[in-house]
């Protein structure tokens, strides 16, 4: 993904993690497990192949291939810990330069263990697709995501390097679900994250890279200036105003969870509406007590915050 977090870009990744079967032709059959995966990394898309246990590395771009695009798939490269590695490096087009560049680190790096790296190019044309739904709200553009209710992509193999072995099977692929092994706070956020993705996941935000060693969570809303917010330090979610020029909206929402049934509490102040989360000495149940209830707050305030 570019520097400037392109909404696009986050789109067309989120069609692409919807869509494994875009990549089947290619490496087989994959599974997709998440964007913006490592924080430190920053992953596009990060998944695994099903066959081989390899884990794919996917960089997007929706320009020409450049420099910077470049030494992503080159750090991916160097600093994958596997024992195989696929790497998918997605642009409008390449330039032969670039091209010639991933020979060399294909060859350099194919000497240590077996790994794949492919250059697709996307179709002419569908950058008009990814602005017609980078302009509707969140909420429309997961709907046409989720139902496929538009024309998904068609990607083209530029070069292709190299193969995972028949048989082979990487035995340090990451498994597709999280578990909470730990009490640490980047485990315990990393599964709850986890789990906001499955429960909620027309909140497009949630699909975003957080820093899972800090408590808050914080989540766009995808309407400015307002903000949802999971705190399991201190056992709250919450609705956040950001900027007083939101408050008139902001009061809405408070009107209207002041008049609403479900909620066991509800603390409003000058500029958070507060839920608290049950107490619980068991971390997994914690989290999923916050999910329920976070699904709860969104499901009630996303209608009112786009106006639907």
């Amino acid at each position: 993904m570019s520097k400037k977090g392109s909404k696009k870009e986050f789109i067309f990744n989120l069609i692409l993690q919807r869509n494994p079967q875009l990549l089947s032709s290619f490496v087989g059959d994959v599974e997709l497990i998440e964007l913006e995966h490592d924080p430190d990394k920053r992953i596009d898309i990060f998944g695994r192949d099903l066959t081989h246990n390899s884990p794919i590395y996917i960089e997007s771009q929706l320009g020409c291939s450049d420099e910077d695009h470049f030494d992503k798939v080159r750090y991916l490269i160097e600093t994958n810990q596997n024992e195989s590695g696929i790497f998918i490096w997605i642009a409008s087009r390449f330039k032969d330069d670039y091209l010639a560049d991933i020979a060399d680190l294909f060859e350099l790096h194919a000497i240590e263990k077996p790994i794949t790296i492919l250059a697709l190019s996307m179709q002419d044309g569908y950058l008009k697709t990814l602005g017609n739904l980078n302009r509707q709200k969140d909420l429309y553009i997961w709907k046409q995501i989720n139902q496929n209710d538009f024309v998904l992509p068609k990607l083209k193999v530029e070069k292709l390097w190299g193969e995972i072995p028949h048989g082979f099977k990487d035995s340090t692929g990451t498994a597709s679900n999280y578990s909470l092994e730990s009490t640490s706070t980047k485990e315990i956020n990393s599964y709850l994250l986890s789990s906001l993705r499955k429960e909620v996941p027309h909140l497009l935000n949630v699909h975003r890279s957080k820093k899972l060693t800090v408590n808050p969570i914080i989540f766009g809303s995808g309407y400015s200036d307002l903000s949802f917010v999971i705190n399991l330090a201190a056992s709250e979610t919450a609705i956040r105003l950001e900027s007083d020029w939101q408050y008139p909206l902001f009061q809405r929402m408070v009107r209207q969870f002041m008049n609403i049934d479900g909620f066991e509490t509800i603390i409003f102040e000058d500029k958070r509406i507060v839920f608290p989360i049950p107490e619980s000495d068991d971390p997994k149940e914690k989290v999923e007590m916050a999910v329920r209830l976070f699904k709860k707050v969104v499901d009630v305030a996303i209608p009112t915050i786009y106006s639907l």
